[in-house]
């Protein structure tokens, strides 16, 4: 089931150059009678759900916990992704193929728009501890008018094997994980203003006013942030020319609802997503962006956004050190240290007893040093924010290492 604008529907080949038109076209509205029956048809859960005469805002919205119960297509390209999105509560999302591909071409639309060279050098920041080197063979990919050369640094690397990385390779773009990129940045030192970097494109997470700093003082590069999720691709992206985010509304539907963002792919047809609910907090922008790219701009107020964690020692523990996602039978968790450093887990599981060794195991070992509680109950952590996994009330003074 994918809607019937999505540039998916055409060749692989013409994705990059129709992406780049329809951003500087002028936005066409949903036909959301249209996509409300192409919902309907597509399966038993739609059909029950959508009443054919119901309005598009009088949909229930779809929660994380509804997921689960989404058929999907039976399609022997699926692969699975999980995510606890901005809510800690897990779901997994799958995707054909073709989707998958889509998703990167969605991805990579914002570098339509950036000063790049026709091949372009790249090191990417994922989850892991693997880092690639100069000598490994690069991952090829055409999109556009460039061809990219693509190395990947693990955020759990040693911060002198990314640094080596970088220094030989000379990317003109540095993207990934935002915290990864920070992380790495702060334990090593350094910085790479001669390197040549050309854009800093961080995501995954929200990026704050601190980390866009460190980031340019790093690289000495403009840094261009890009928002969206595991669950709906990419949602808005910084813009080149007025610096505001873009939304890709052609290709998802996006609402912002003051209960939590709610987002419609179009491009989805193997789990289809009809006003799903992921809970960040937007607005669209009440004057347009003086800018040759026509689609909306969005201001983010609310989205995941996770702390580091101080160990027994005065280190740092990134956020992406705690793989909880992992564990079997774990729906949901948070985690919270208070001003005194102790450690707080929330979670919600159908096997409580079993799912708190493991994660006090995990928790001690990966934060070492200091009092570890756990909680069954995610809602009774108390704090303020619903947008946060990890929160930490705990302010080292002076500047400290980071672990992984």
């Amino acid at each position: 089931m994918n809607g019937t604008r999505s540039v998916i529907h055409q060749s692989e080949s013409a994705w990059a150059n129709e992406l780049r038109r329809r951003a500087l076209a002028t936005p066409v509205p949903h036909d959301h009678r249209e996509l409300l029956a192409l919902f309907r048809a597509h399966n038993p859960f739609y059909r029950e759900r959508i009443d054919a005469t119901t309005p598009w805002a009088e949909i229930p919205p779809l929660e994380k916990r509804e997921i689960e119960r989404l058929p999907v297509d039976d399609d022997p390209t699926i692969k699975e992704s999980r995510t606890s999105g901005t809510t800690g509560l897990q779901v997994t999302i799958r995707n054909n193929q073709r989707e998958r591909q889509f998703r990167r071409a969605l991805l990579y639309r914002p570098q339509l728009f950036y000063d790049l060279p026709s091949e372009v050098r790249q090191v990417v920041f994922i989850d892991g501890a693997e880092c690639a080197t100069a000598g490994s063979p690069p991952k090829y990919f055409e999109y556009g008018e460039q061809t990219y050369r693509t190395w990947f640094a693990g955020a759990g690397a040693e911060p002198v094997n990314i640094a080596r990385l970088l220094t030989e390779i000379r990317p003109h773009l540095v993207r990934g994980i935002s915290s990864g990129i920070v992380c790495f940045i702060e334990a090593h030192g350094a910085a790479f203003r001669e390197l040549g970097v050309r854009y800093v494109a961080p995501g995954g997470e929200f990026l704050s006013d601190a980390w866009r700093a460190t980031m340019q003082a790093a690289f000495a590069a403009e840094v261009l942030d890009r928002y969206g999720s595991t669950e709906s691709g990419a949602i808005a992206w910084q813009c080149p020319y007025c610096h505001r985010y873009h939304a890709n509304t052609d290709e998802i539907v996006i609402e912002a609802d003051p209960a939590g963002l709610l987002t419609t792919p179009l491009f989805v047809g193997s789990q289809p997503l009809l006003r799903y609910r992921l809970g960040d907090i937007i607005s669209f922008d009440d004057t347009h962006a003086d800018c040759r790219i026509r689609l909306p701009t969005i201001t983010i107020t609310a989205a995941r956004r996770d702390d580091w964690i101080i160990d027994g020692a005065g280190n740092k523990v990134s956020p992406l050190s705690f793989q909880f996602e992992k564990v079997p039978q774990l729906a949901a968790w948070r985690l919270h240290q208070d001003g005194a450093g102790a450690l707080c887990l929330y979670f919600e599981s159908s096997h409580p007893d079993t799912v708190s060794a493991e994660l006090r195991r995990q928790l001690a070992a990966a934060v070492p040093g200091r009092p570890i509680a756990t909680v069954s109950g995610i809602w009774k952590s108390g704090w303020a924010s619903k947008f946060k996994r990890i929160s930490s009330d705990l302010r080292m003074p002076g500047r400290t290492s980071v672990t992984r």
